[in-house]
């Protein structure tokens, strides 16, 4: 637990706040907003609704098959034993991945109802930039954080050669 006063931990409670506030904000419009039966806007909205899901199921997948992997492996060590298959032959974090696409089908479905709602518009951009900033920042991180502890091991360098996407597959 976090023993530090609640002054020090208030600044970042209300950035994190506003943060998910501004990232179901599509939400929020796209519920008080009807889009006519059958129209091109339901159906693009339906895409996005799918990738929404799509996503979230793509990162508990990720995130299970991870929690496997090093729930079976060695513990305390420096040996790699992280996934290597499955999702993990997509990109090196399938679970941000699926994040990134959970939000972006939530921004998506939403925006095809705003209209000329400068309030939605931006308060949806930038939860969107924020997430994404986040899930990108987190991979290069984490990448680091894996090239320092595990290069030079076999397994670990095969799999990253083999899979040389961060988080968006195909692309280096």
């Amino acid at each position: 637990m976090d023993k530090s006063p609640w002054y020090k931990r208030t600044p970042l409670a209300l950035s994190v706040s506003v943060l998910y506030a501004f990232m179901i904000t599509p939400v929020l419009v796209a519920m008080k907003t009807t889009v006519e039966s059958g129209s091109t806007l339901q159906k693009v909205q339906k895409i996005f609704t799918g990738m929404a899901a799509f996503g979230m199921v793509l990162e508990a997948i990720a995130d299970q098959h991870k929690y496997e992997a090093k729930r079976n492996g060695l513990k305390d060590t420096d040996k790699f034993v992280g996934p290597t298959n499955w999702t993990y032959k997509l990109c090196r974090h399938p679970n941000y991945l699926g994040e990134i696409m959970h939000w972006t089908g939530i921004f998506g479905a939403g925006a095809v109802v705003f209209g000329k709602d400068i309030v939605a518009w931006l308060a949806s951009g930038l939860g969107l930039a924020g997430i994404l900033s986040i899930m990108f920042g987190a991979s290069a991180r984490l990448d680091k954080k894996q090239v320092e502890k595990y290069e030079g091991q076999p397994k670990y360098d095969e799999w990253k050669g083999e899979v040389t996407s961060s988080v968006i597959p195909f692309i280096k």
